[in-house]
């Protein structure tokens, strides 16, 4: 008896489409039990109860996903409907939950992804307006192993919620005391794969604490110190018909909440702003209340009516921490957590958002720069093998294009900087992980993208993506954005073949590599002949990082990485977007500028990241600027070089998965010490240094069964396995 072959011989039974959160029954008898498992999920939000008892601890469960085929005419982007649809189901164990006799199955189901009805930023997204659940129990007691599958003999009844928007919030009527019950009915399975799930699904993973800091009319301000996603709990205490109200903020003006950077400034159907509100009304008795199928993105919450705050509720994908760094520079300490809190803030359902509260999607534009640094503070194998596998579920299959959101609600950007996620992410995962099966299962897909964009080129250069779509470069750059489009998109995709070349060599794809190198002669070609100034060595005049670009894919010579060097030590903060921030970073660091890359990530000058933690934010902002969302982790990307960088933990050239390790610090002088470490798949790799008179004090700790070698400029060194303990003149840097 395989429950992963059971749950496919179930039918998904239908809840009336009227129902605003039903609750699915089913009775069934057991004698006896020795085991007991359910496999379950659902077309929107589900949360299984046994007899009562909530099964496990999760929460936004079916992960997100592209459930079905839906009306793609009502997008704000053109997109041929041409896509792979799934949904994730999860086992649990429900041993523990049953008693001899009767029990109870319950599934309340909530809105979700599925039936979005208010929502209107990338236009109407909804995928049908009936939730359903499946599942299968497999049992095994005195009669021996059977299985119970929906079937559409449920019967299915009405709840206490009567809204359950994701991007509005939550109705709860304690009032509601008679429930309408309505047979429920066996749908059609739609066109759609029925996937386990391998993401650690949304948890509570902190419990901040709130504090009151204003009253005003009955209405009472908290700040939870920090821009969180997740809930309150509430206790209540409301009078018969009296309507408790609790809305959340990233910030406060003039002593309220500011709704305008969590989207205030969409409106759904009926012309409401996108504003995060839970609403409770009251039955005259004391009662204990948590949303059951929203969460919402804040730092400030304000309380209306009889009721008060005993939990806050810090949710996102339960994820391992897997990083840590320490140093003499308050700006880097307060970046490596500011990105590790916005990056988890993103996290929900398996997929890496832009932003937890206006759009929540998950751009690929925002989660391939961030993949690095989240790879390696976070243990995220199984994460980023299920986003992968959303990338392409979301790719046209006709014309091959890689869509910009995955998996795809709407939304645009360009073939550089989003739909090469298609080629880095997966690069990236085999890179740090050592795991190249998403490259190898997804490489068709891949060759198909790259086909695609050379049938969008002109001279090399990628000139156009979608008739009628965006073909943005970079995005969100300190002033408008300057930079070519085609430049940076054809660097980019210079930038994807060289790591293209790499992932087909080591999968025997020899052809293949013969072709990428074709394919990165003629775009560079492309780039040099149009963008490429031979008097000064700059690219694109060097606007907001074009250099950077250029460097990343291999082009220019060494006048253009001295101009760079140049242009950031006298400008002294970024006024890059957020690709070419991230590759700036990178270059500077690996060039023997990590001085410039340092007053760069320090400065408290507009466009850099001491000038966030000047103004407060315990999140990243979407701009440098501080306007548009709080809570927004692209600009984060860079933060991996405090590992990468200044701790120096590398692999070398050829090496994957830390096989090969190279220690390599580059230590900014205006820095005194530095520690952390990062657990890898060989192990965990530790790295401290101090700086003592005319020495550096170095202690690495190498995994077991490793080796490695230390470059400190001209110093070389090997390392073994265990704890390396050296120091090393200044003199000979």
């Amino acid at each position: 008896m395989d429950i992963n072959v059971e749950i496919k011989k179930a039918k998904f039974v239908a809840a009336p489409k009227e129902f605003a959160a039903p609750v699915i029954l089913r009775e069934f008898n057991i004698k006896k039990a020795s085991d007991i498992k359910i496999a379950i999920s659902a077309l929107g939000f589900f949360i299984p109860f046994v007899n009562g008892r909530r099964v496990g601890e999760d929460y936004f469960l079916p992960s997100q996903s592209l459930f079905a085929p839906r009306n793609s005419s009502a997008f704000t982007y053109p997109v041929h409907d041409k896509f792979t649809y799934r949904c994730y189901y999860t086992v649990y164990d429900i041993t523990d939950y049953i008693k001899d006799g009767k029990n109870v199955l319950e599934v309340m189901l909530g809105d979700g992804r599925y039936r979005q009805t208010e929502r209107t930023a990338e236009g109407n997204v909804s995928f049908g307006d009936s939730l359903a659940a499946i599942y299968a129990i497999c049992i095994t007691d005195e009669r021996g192993e059977h299985v119970i599958h929906s079937n559409g003999s449920e019967m299915c009844r009405t709840s206490e919620i009567t809204s359950c928007n994701l991007f509005y919030g939550e109705v709860y009527d304690s009032r509601i005391k008679a429930f309408k019950t309505e047979k429920c009915s066996a749908i059609s399975m739609p066109e759609t794969i029925l996937s386990p799930e391998i993401v650690s699904p949304d948890r509570v993973i902190k419990k901040p604490v709130a504090e009151m800091i204003c009253e005003n009319g009955g209405k009472r301000i908290y700040d939870v110190g920090e821009n969180i996603s997740g809930f309150v709990k509430l206790k209540v205490h409301a009078g018969k018909n009296e309507r408790v109200s609790i809305r959340f903020a990233e910030s406060l003006k003039d002593g309220k909440l500011d709704f305008e950077s969590t989207g205030s400034f969409y409106k759904n159907p009926k012309g409401a702003p996108q504003i995060m509100e839970d609403i409770f009304i009251g039955d005259g008795n004391e009662h204990m209340y948590e949303p059951r199928f929203v969460w919402h993105a804040f730092r400030y919450f304000e309380i209306s009516g009889s009721a008060e705050p005993c939990e806050v509720c810090f949710i996102c994908n339960d994820l391992k921490q897997n990083a840590e760094f320490k140093s003499s520079s308050a700006e880097l300490n307060w970046l490596f957590e500011t990105f590790l809190r916005t990056q988890r803030d993103n996290m929900h359902g398996g997929v890496p958002l832009d932003c937890p509260h206006r759009e929540r999607l998950g751009y690929t534009g925002d989660g391939q720069v961030c993949a690095p640094a989240a790879m390696l503070f976070l243990d995220g194998r199984n994460f980023y093998r299920k986003w992968i596998c959303d990338i392409f579920d979301s790719q046209d299959k006709v014309s091959g294009h890689i869509n910009h959101t995955a998996p795809f609600e709407g939304g645009g950007g360009g073939p550089g900087g989003w739909g090469m996620a298609a080629i880095t992410v997966p690069y990236n995962y085999y890179k740090i992980y050592g795991d190249i099966s998403p490259a190898r299962d997804y490489y068709d897909n891949i060759k198909r993208w790259i086909e695609y964009l050379i049938g969008r080129s002109e001279d090399g250069l990628i000139v156009r993506e979608e008739d009628g779509g965006w073909c943005l470069g970079d995005w969100c750059t300190l002033e408008k954005t300057e930079i070519d489009e085609s430049f940076v998109n054809t660097c980019l995709f210079i930038r994807a073949l060289y790591f293209m070349e790499e992932l087909a060599e080591k999968l025997g794809n020899f052809n293949d590599v013969k072709l990428f190198e074709e394919y990165i002669v003629s775009a560079s070609n492309g780039v040099k002949s149009r963008f490429f100034d031979e008097k000064t060595g700059n690219f694109a005049k060097a606007i907001q990082g074009a250099d950077a670009f250029a460097l990343a894919a291999n082009l220019g010579d060494e006048r253009t990485l001295e101009n760079l060097k140049e242009k950031y030590k006298s400008l002294g903060y970024f006024d890059t977007g957020f690709l070419a921030t991230d590759l700036l970073t990178r270059i500077l660091f690996d060039n023997n500028a990590c001085d410039i890359a340092f007053d760069l990530l320090t400065t408290h000058k507009m466009g850099g990241f001491g000038y966030m933690m000047e103004h407060g934010a315990t999140t990243l902002w979407e701009s440098w600027k501080g306007n548009g969302s709080l809570n927004h982790p692209m600009f984060g990307a860079s933060s991996r070089m405090l590992l990468h960088g200044i701790l120096g933990i590398e692999q070398e050239k050829n090496s994957a998965g830390f096989e090969k390790l190279l220690i390599a610090p580059k230590i900014p002088s205006k820095l005194s010490e530095a520690s952390g470490s990062v657990d890898t798949v060989r192990g965990k790799i530790s790295v401290e240094w101090k700086k003592r008179d005319n020495f550096m004090d170095f202690k690495i700790i190498m995994p077991k069964k490793s080796e490695g070698r230390f470059k400190f400029g001209d110093i070389k060194r090997d390392l073994s396995e265990g704890t390396n303990i050296f120091a090393e003149e200044l003199s000979k840097f």
